[in-house]
């Protein structure tokens, strides 16, 4: 299994570059109206979508896939952190999320591949792994 843990590192890298830079792609993709309801998302969180924390979030999110690529063990824990909040807080403090099927498909794919790479992060190969550096 370990051998396919940095491929699925790179993979989650690539989705997530991906999902991140898709609201910069909708000028040329959608029409006015669809970009408008798309303009939506965010509505209601404590965090507006133009403030720092994104950037900041996506950092750390950067952070630690390079961490686990080079199986730093405060990587597997900041990893862990950021599911976790992704799965417990940020629906609370994000609002809502207004997504088209290509975007909601590049996200489906990265949440199948974030967990696969959670799986793999805590089996006994990878976890061994981080116990030798």
């Amino acid at each position: 299994m370990s051998k396919y843990f940095q491929l699925t590192i790179l993979l989650v890298a690539i989705l997530y570059t991906a999902l991140f830079f898709t609201p910069y792609a909708w000028q040329w993709m959608y029409s006015d109206e669809i970009i408008n309801v798309l303009a939506a998302s965010g509505s209601g969180g404590i965090f507006e979508l133009n403030s720092p924390f994104p950037y900041l979030y996506s950092g750390l999110y950067i952070i630690s896939l390079v961490g686990l690529y080079s199986y730093r063990k405060a990587a597997k824990w900041l990893y862990t952190a950021i599911i976790g909040f992704n799965l417990f807080i940020s629906p609370y403090i994000l609002g809502f999320s207004v997504a088209i099927y290509f975007d909601a498909t590049i996200a489906y794919l990265l949440t199948l591949l974030e967990g696969g790479l959670l799986v793999m992060l805590y089996s006994k190969d990878v976890s061994d792994e981080f116990k030798r550096l």
